[in-house]
């Protein structure tokens, strides 16, 4: 397995770890709802149709403001290229207290900080409204998913590269837009579902924080990169 197929498989787990957060997934019906006008899981094909395509233009919204950040991080990693090793480190150590705040052992108070519209339903939006919805989705809740998303950006950061930061955010990106579009696409059987799945939004939080602990742990020991080493080894033929 190549170092970028390792790094987009975590950018994308991070990106459905990030929908599931608890400040993204008891949101999204209301976000739905917003962008069509009507309430969420009313209405016949046409109307699921268009809640489809309002979902489409806002995951590209914020879509677009991720890979941008992974970008410039790719661009920036290239220019601490001297001292990456020593910013990767410090990063890992970063991303043990985001790991132990997620787990709730801790509490870093700017992490619960975002900015949400005043979201009210009765008026259908533009798909052009829906694509900038996505755009300030992405600015506002960036500190409420930064612990998770901080973890992407630092291997973007890694990469030096501008391509492959833009790369990995694209990815994640992408694992938070598929459930979205899921959800959008099947909104009657997905709405009951994601009430659900709001009760047990705590044990997500743990996960994401355990995972950030150990992503965090082994890029401080420089174990990640024997990781990726060691995978690439056996995929590659003898």
């Amino acid at each position: 397995m190549a170092p970028e197929q390792v790094g987009c498989a975590a950018a994308f787990v991070a990106g459905l770890l990030s929908f599931f957060s608890p400040c993204v997934l008891p949101l999204v019906p209301v976000y739905l709802g917003y962008m069509t006008g009507t309430a969420v899981g009313s209405g016949d094909d046409a109307q699921r149709i268009r809640t489809l395509a309002h979902a489409l233009f806002f995951t590209m919204g914020f879509g677009a403001v991720f890979v941008a950040l992974g970008a410039a991080a790719g661009a920036l990693g290239s220019i601490l290229y001297p001292i990456m090793p020593y910013v990767v480190r410090i990063g890992g150590l970063i991303l043990i207290v985001f790991g132990l705040h997620l787990m709730g052992a801790i509490s870093i108070p700017f992490l619960h900080m975002d900015k949400r519209l005043d979201i009210q339903t009765g008026r259908r939006g533009s798909y052009g409204s829906s694509l900038l919805m996505g755009v300030v989705f992405a600015a506002g809740w960036t500190p409420c998913v930064g612990p998770v998303l901080s973890a992407i950006l630092l291997l973007a950061a890694d990469s030096q590269t501008v391509s492959m930061g833009a790369l990995l955010l694209a990815v994640y990106a992408l694992g938070l837009g598929v459930p979205f579009l899921i959800v959008a696409g099947l909104v009657d059987l997905a709405t009951p579902v994601l009430r659900g799945l709001n009760r047990h939004l705590r044990i997500v939080s743990i996960l994401g924080g355990a995972l950030l602990i150990v992503m965090g742990f082994l890029l401080v020991t420089g174990l990640f990169q024997a990781l990726v080493f060691s995978l690439n080894a056996l995929a590659s033929p003898v």
